[in-house]
């Protein structure tokens, strides 16, 4: 049983870079070395691409496999982000590029969780994550946590998943900000999680894809700072939500490098390395990120407003990430669930539906209002209002 600080067993079976023994050798040849290792072209691509040319005159080897745990560069400013923004002690080789958060937290549970064993998921969760932990072969145990600290944030977190937690738990998942309730974990509340971690001496994987994207005073708090938890915990982060690039299918986890060593050997079978021009590219927002950072969190809180001041149901406040989650059972007035669901669509909204997010969520709704500009989220409130309302 894979329990920390051990991995899954079928990581036995893999190895990692068929280069990676020669490593020390080829460095200390240097560019003395005709490398004839690499199934890669020396030439550039003979087309014309749709990138400014100064760009490409500045990274002249765009087109070309990167290092597997990613461009040096960007793991470099990435250390520094990750321990000045969120307090983690990293530094280079502590940094590990994938192909999105989702990539990341594939290869986390295929690293770490053998089949039969249990995943604790701390639930409303993001929809895949509890499919990935099936292709692992492990089992999902939810344990609905967020909303609950909603209702009642005085809650003894600790003793409270004490009652989920079996002699086959191996890892548990964390996601904060969380989507899709929007609720951002207190520090007393991280520090109750640690406290089942650490006793159970299980691995922590910590979905911190809304790094930064809180409001008000709440806090994003990344656990891998709190004591005892670095060496234990995945942070995996991504470029698809505060950065708004989705499309660049870019993310990274932040763990110790031995960790990361073993889940580099998942990687490699995956994709072998991420995009090594989306790497290069991300650069320059990273280190010039205090200059539009908090100006897109404060818009994603001003867009919050809309609904937040208009929507005619009972919901709680986001804290953070930018969801509204909300329970549409007493807004029903005789309907069926599903027939709302339509109603939506007809009259020209989508929603997400709750069942997807875990079980006891089947009656509510999730609403992203980051996704349109501001006059198109007035329109979607007001068609929201005549269908919630049965107008």
């Amino acid at each position: 049983m894979p329990k920390f600080p051990e991995f899954a067993d079928r990581l036995g079976q893999l190895r990692g870079s068929v280069f990676e023994k020669f490593l020390p050798k080829m460095r200390e040849k240097g560019d003395a070395l005709v490398k004839l290792h690499i199934g890669d072209s020396y030439l550039p691509p003979p087309y014309e691409l749709p990138i400014h040319s100064q760009f490409l005159s500045e990274h002249p080897f765009f087109n070309r496999y990167c290092n597997t745990m990613g461009v040096q560069e960007l793991r470099e400013v990435l250390a520094d982000k990750v321990s000045q923004d969120n307090q983690i002690p990293v530094d280079r080789d502590d940094v590990m590029m994938t192909c999105g958060a989702s990539n990341a937290l594939n290869v986390s549970m295929l690293s770490l969780v053998n089949p039969g064993e249990e995943v604790l998921v701390l639930t409303p969760c993001w929809p895949f994550f509890p499919g990935m932990v099936k292709v692992a072969g492990g089992k999902v145990v939810e344990a609905p946590v967020y909303m609950e600290l909603y209702d009642n944030p005085e809650l003894d977190l600790s003793a409270y998943l004490e009652k989920f937690i079996t002699n086959k738990t191996v890892l548990l998942y964390l996601n904060t900000p969380n989507n899709p309730s929007g609720k951002v974990l207190r520090e007393d509340h991280l520090a109750a999680v640690c406290d089942v971690v650490q006793r159970h001496n299980l691995w922590l994987v910590s979905d911190e894809a809304y790094d930064g994207m809180t409001f008000g005073e709440n806090k994003h708090i990344s656990i891998a700072r709190m004591p005892g938890m670095f060496e234990r915990t995945l942070s995996i982060f991504t470029f698809s939500k505060v950065y708004m690039f989705a499309g660049l299918r870019l993310g990274y986890i932040a763990a110790p490098n031995a960790i990361l060593k073993h889940l580099n050997k998942m990687l490699v079978h995956q994709l072998y390395s991420p995009s090594t021009l989306a790497q290069q590219m991300m650069v320059a927002p990273v280190k010039t990120r205090e200059d539009w950072h908090r100006d897109f969190v404060q818009h994603c809180y001003s867009l919050r407003d809309i609904f937040t001041q208009e929507l005619q149901a009972p919901y709680h406040h986001p804290e953070g990430a930018y969801y509204l989650f909300f329970s549409v059972k007493d807004l029903l007035q005789g309907r069926d669930y599903w027939a709302l669901i339509d109603e939506c669509l007809e009259i020209g909204v989508s929603i997400a539906p709750g069942n997807d997010f875990g079980k006891g969520f089947e009656d509510y709704i999730r609403i992203c209002f980051a996704g349109e500009p501001p006059e198109r989220l007035e329109i979607a409130v007001k068609r929201l209002n005549d269908v919630l309302l049965g107008m």
